[in-house]
């Protein structure tokens, strides 16, 4: 029973998330595809189910619970540094402290650009087929529209580097 309460905490934890981030993703107006697109917002979940209940119906309950204690420690982890990482942000702004709240926030977009590539680039080809690059769209956009020049270099390198992704996925 206590897997089954663990398996409905992450599943729910997941789908939440993923509901949230795709609400709130920054998206500029475009007109409504008519085809429906063949990628999945939810692949992580798609992949998670059959997973998780492959360990259900083989028994195989350990490893059950070590991956929720892992899925939730994860959690956890990455929304306390979320949350830190926010009310820095914020009290920045409220401090009148924009331009370092500005460069803070387009270093994350730059980190999750860059982040957001390299994962996909690991993914076996069948995954990478599923998993739609609207937001790294979204984000080529946004860069175009509002160049941000960091005080790292090298910076723009890796963005440069993972926008390529959207013109090979053209390109096929």
């Amino acid at each position: 029973m206590k897997t089954s309460r663990a398996f409905a905490l992450v599943a729910t934890a997941l789908i939440v998330g993923f509901l949230a981030a795709r609400w709130c993703a920054a998206q500029p107006p475009r007109q409504p595809s008519s085809k429906k697109s063949a990628t999945d917002d939810y692949v992580a979940l798609h992949q998670l189910e059959p997973f998780v209940a492959y360990l259900q119906e083989t028994k195989q309950t350990n490893i059950l619970q070590r991956f929720g204690d892992y899925l939730n420690t994860t959690i956890v982890s990455e929304k306390s540094a979320d949350l830190s990482w926010a009310l820095h942000v914020l009290q920045g702004l409220r401090n009148g402290h924009t331009n370092d709240a500005f460069e803070l926030l387009e270093g994350r977009v730059r980190t999750d650009i860059i982040f957001f590539a390299a994962s996909y680039r690991e993914l076996p080809a069948p995954l990478r087929e599923k998993v739609s690059l609207k937001i790294l769209g979204y984000a080529r956009d946004y860069r175009a529209k509002f160049p941000f020049k960091s005080r790292f270099p090298n910076a723009g390198e890796g963005v440069a580097e993972a926008f390529k992704i959207l013109d090979e996925k053209k390109a096929k």
